[in-house]
């Protein structure tokens, strides 16, 4: 029996009809977490940009998902993004591969992230381990996935542990926390009075800085490092995020003066 006369399986077609469709805070995936099997290195997250809870499959996926979250361009994420059927058997028939299928019954082939950017253009992004493209079938899934979307004439890319250095994913993840929840409670001007207070002291490593003026100005451990966090997820400070945070030295910060509102209206 050829794919195309292969029934779908009743479960995806549950979920198509109500996910993988609309946008924003509306969006839903196509897989939630809990219903893997097996949730691995599966996990949540708070997202600063829709402001809704994403599904994220693997700690690759979310240090991809960080990354855009973290980035002023991006308007919207939607992940688990599903591939219509007629499309991806189309595909495999022009490929001459095998659809994806369990028990003789087609699955539905899904993108990991579909990002909008607020320069009306669209990212499909897949998300893959390096060991992972030595499986025959996982190279089948991107070949039909970046042909669907080449037929969109939407950018499709692959993204790897070689996309994200270590220090550049510690940052993020301890960015993020404060960018999801920022309260704005603090101005930028009272943050920036903080970064010039730490920016006066040359040659100094921030970390330390920080602690010193928790003492010296009688505040509650922990003050100064988490108004100089929240400074760089506003973007008001400009740092090496492919380092590691707490190698940060002052003469390698800059105040961002393109700045303009909190969140919303950041400067890349």
């Amino acid at each position: 029996m050829s794919d195309s006369n292969k029934p779908v399986d009743p479960k995806d077609l549950k979920k198509l009809k109500t996910r993988g469709k609309g946008a924003g805070k509306d969006y839903e995936p196509f897989i939630y977490i809990h219903e893997l099997s097996s949730q691995g290195e599966s996990c949540r997250s708070n997202s600063a940009t829709v402001g809704r809870v994403h599904h994220l499959l693997s700690r690759l996926e979310l240090s991809a998902f960080l990354s855009f979250d973290y980035s002023s361009k991006t308007i919207d994420i939607r992940e688990q993004y599903p591939i219509p059927i007629s499309d991806s058997l189309e595909i495999c028939r022009q490929l001459g591969i095998k659809h994806p299928q369990v028990s003789d019954k087609l699955k539905v082939v899904t993108t990991d992230f579909l990002f909008d950017f607020n320069s009306q253009k669209q990212l499909a992004l897949s998300v893959k381990y390096i060991d992972e493209l030595a499986d025959p079938r996982v190279m089948d899934k991107l070949q039909i996935e970046k042909s669907y979307w080449e037929n969109k004439h939407t950018d499709w890319k692959l993204f790897t542990e070689k996309q994200v250095e270590p220090g550049l994913k510690e940052n993020l993840e301890w960015i993020h926390p404060v960018l999801v929840h920022d309260s704005q409670e603090r101005s930028n001007q009272e943050l920036l009075i903080i970064v010039e207070r730490l920016l006066k002291y040359r040659n100094t490593k921030v970390s330390s800085l920080c602690a010193q003026f928790d003492d010296s100005y009688q505040v509650e451990p922990g003050f100064h490092i988490e108004a100089f966090r929240l400074a760089v997820a506003r973007k008001l400070v400009i740092a090496q995020l492919d380092q590691s945070f707490y190698q940060w030295n002052t003469n390698e910060l800059t105040i961002n003066t393109l700045f303009s509102e909190p969140r919303g209206n950041y400067v890349s």
